[in-house]
């Protein structure tokens, strides 16, 4: 029995010969988890199949000539020693961060060689030797498997609606690994301090009105009261009495974060990447549930008593060229009342008790 098996686009499975018997033989994809057959389909040498199911799962291939089985095949066994390639969909900052250390999951547990390509390689690629990175649009060649890591709200190529479980298990979920939270790596080394005095990094812009809040400028003004200097880190923040980066590159950004007394944000890609230091992050976020983004590290600031949590509602589908997306409460008084609800006095009571 001869045949090809990879999966790129989905699992493909091509019998390519039986030794010039040219019989035709009943092929099965089995799904091992529910124990239900996906698909099944009848081929002869020189014909191939493939499942429309873009994510890795734990299925088997059956091959049966007149009920017999000849050959069983496991995907996740074909894998060891092969080559993969991940590709990551989004460029943002955030998903960078949490996605990357599921790659390295991936080439532990399957004992394969791994191929990377992400919109932010420079951030990974000393940190992760054990990973190969390419650029994007670079085609790698001889792999078994290609997965593509991103929010698609589709059930052939994720199977679970994205919003619903924490950013990093978008990844797990992808790639077939066990979720657990996992710090990343990234490639960052110290430089000298920015800043003589001790000082806040904040930042309190992100991509899209539903992750603000509303009461910075009396945040800002109670640090400097403390005596701290405030830096703003986002690159589009309006004037509110912080002091601005000029140098807004991430290695600048790193460098002010690491050397900072804490740092105050979003459910923003600053935040992950601030976490991604080992730096403690005060995140102010009630849009998402409590679970969305990382626990570790990490002192969040809520209001549970207001409207709270649509961006993991199954029931709303983020709609990002809507920059006013609130899917309850749009046009009306209490349009984003999650953020509008966490005053200024609960942040400064959550800072207090990090004894800043």
């Amino acid at each position: 029995m001869e045949y090809k098996l990879h999966h790129v686009g989905g699992l493909y499975f091509e019998l390519t010969g039986d030794g010039g018997l040219n019989r035709e033989y009943n092929i099965q994809f089995i799904d091992n988890k529910n124990g239900y057959s996906l698909y099944d389909v009848k081929l002869t040498p020189g014909t191939w199949a493939r499942l429309n199911r873009k994510y890795l799962s734990d299925i088997s291939i059956v091959i049966k000539h007149q009920d017999t089985i000849i050959k069983t095949i496991n995907i996740l066994d074909e894998i060891k020693g092969k080559r993969v390639f991940i590709s990551f969909d989004s460029a943002s900052l955030g998903d960078s961060v949490a996605w990357i250390p599921y790659c390295l999951e991936f080439k532990e547990k399957y004992e394969c060689e791994v191929i990377v390509s992400t919109f932010k390689n420079f951030l990974f690629e000393s940190a992760y030797p054990e990973l190969t990175f390419v650029p994007r649009g670079t085609v790698v060649e001889n792999i078994i498997g290609m997965f593509e890591i991103g929010w698609f709200y589709d059930d052939q190529r994720e199977p679970t609606y994205p919003s619903t479980v924490p950013l990093q298990q978008t990844a797990s979920n992808i790639l077939h690994l066990e979720y657990k939270e996992i710090a990343p790596r990234i490639a960052f080394v110290p430089s000298e301090r920015p800043i003589v005095n001790e000082y806040v990094c904040i930042s309190t812009r992100s991509t899209s009105q539903c992750k603000h809040w509303y009461y910075w400028k009396e945040l800002i003004n109670w640090l400097k009261v403390q005596g701290y200097d405030v830096i703003e880190m986002s690159k589009e923040a309006d004037d509110l009495g912080a002091d601005k980066l000029e140098d807004t590159s991430l290695e600048n950004v790193m460098n002010h974060l690491h050397h900072a007394s804490i740092y105050i944000g979003l459910s923003s890609g600053i935040s992950w990447l601030n976490w991604g230091i080992g730096k403690q992050t005060v995140m102010i976020s009630n849009f998402t549930t409590a679970d969305h983004e990382f626990q570790s590290n990490c002192t969040r600031v809520t209001n549970p008593n207001v409207c709270n949590g649509c961006w993991n509602n199954k029931n709303f589908k983020f709609d990002k060229g809507d920059w006013n997306w609130c899917p309850i409460h749009k046009d009306s008084p209490r349009q984003f009342e999650c953020h509008k609800a966490i005053s200024v006095e609960t942040v400064i009571e959550r800072l207090k008790s990090l004894e800043i």
